[in-house]
């Protein structure tokens, strides 16, 4: 798991760069990034809610911003 690159795209998130966070995703691998984001939401929020919230705004975001490409 690369910590680094986690938090990088959870800003991108939380800032709303969006587009910005799917390349970030794309080049993290796609099929590795969803399990090790929900491993980094784990150890970062307390809350399931806030979990919950950040894993399906990602999830949603980026199959978003996919599917218009």
């Amino acid at each position: 798991m690369k910590h680094k690159e986690l938090q990088y795209i959870h800003e991108s998130l939380i800032n709303g760069q969006r587009r910005q966070m799917v390349q970030e995703i794309d080049r993290y691998g796609p099929s590795q990034f969803f399990a090790d984001y929900i491993v980094h939401l784990n150890a970062k929020y307390v809350t399931a809610e806030a979990r919950w919230n950040y894993y399906t705004d990602v999830v949603v975001s980026y199959f978003r911003i996919k599917g218009r490409e």
